[in-house]
């Protein structure tokens, strides 16, 4: 509300066209950004930024309001549709953290996006839909052949780790399924996304890929000497101490199923085959 009345205020002062530009894409007014293009003869700086850093497109891919994000993008290269908001983050990418499906069909037919631009802690477009649970979103961009799908962030985790690590199976199925994807790729730390699985207690994922048929590797060690049965041994003893971190929902889950993967990974040693076609 307080920032509502701040804009309102500025607008009575009759703010630059700029600032009234990126109130009005803030607020979703699409004749009021027309309105303001056609009075100004089109003269106007649509890369401007609002005072937190965001410009006129990423304000509207960030709202989901497609019909202005098409006006901003037929305005003959006025707009720098790749350009870093204030916090490390380009339009495209936050249509797709925030799940705004026709906004990113919108930007990923036009070929002047860079579908791969990372945020300031190296997570790509595709990282962040993973790690939000984007389910649609993550199912355009693995069909789009300029999409990186194994770029790692700071930590050296891709998107097949994230979604490991969180436990989104569905996110797990498609990125698995993709021939591309590298299942196998160890983060800076050495873990491996099976391994981040294991560590977390997430069981359905350790069950879905052990069953697929296709070749993972168990024998990876992380940083500290642990395979994947190992972190699973150690994260499922009583002793092994709830973390600062952790909810008590996923303490609980992580003692209750730590212990179910290692029973799990004994019987895929013993008999790949038979864990395959349960």
């Amino acid at each position: 509300m307080k920032k509502r009345k701040e804009r309102e205020i500025k607008k009575e002062m009759k703010g630059t066209v700029e600032e009234l530009l990126c109130f009005a894409c803030d607020d979703g007014d699409l004749n009021q950004v027309k309105q303001l293009l056609i009075n100004n003869n089109l003269q106007v700086n649509l890369n401007c930024e609002n005072d937190s850093g965001r410009t006129p497109l990423y304000i509207v891919c960030e709202n989901g309001n497609i019909e202005i994000v098409k006006v901003l993008l037929l305005m003959d290269g006025k707009v720098d549709i790749n350009k870093l908001s204030q916090n490390g983050q380009t339009s495209f990418f936050i249509a797709c953290k925030n799940g705004h499906i026709e906004v990113v069909k919108l930007l990923l037919n036009d070929e002047r996006v860079n579908v791969n631009i990372p945020n300031d802690d190296d997570q790509t477009p595709l990282w962040i839909a993973c790690e939000n649970n984007q389910i649609e979103i993550v199912k355009m961009l693995l069909n789009d052949l300029r999409v990186k799908i194994n770029e790692v962030d700071e930590e050296g985790m891709t998107p097949f780790h994230i979604a490991c690590i969180i436990g989104y199976i569905e996110i797990v199925k498609l990125l698995f399924n993709n021939e591309r994807v590298d299942l196998n790729k160890a983060s800076l730390k050495n873990q491996t996304p099976i391994y981040t699985a294991c560590f977390f207690g997430h069981i359905e994922i350790v069950k879905y890929i052990l069953s697929s048929g296709r070749e993972v590797n168990l024998n990876v060690k992380d940083s500290d000497g642990n395979t994947a049965i190992d972190i699973a041994r150690k994260r499922g003893k009583f002793t092994e101490e709830k973390r600062a971190w952790e909810t008590e929902g996923q303490y609980q889950k992580r003692i209750n199923n730590c212990p179910k993967i290692v029973e799990l990974l004994e019987s895929f040693e013993r008999n790949p085959n038979e864990t395959r076609f349960k």
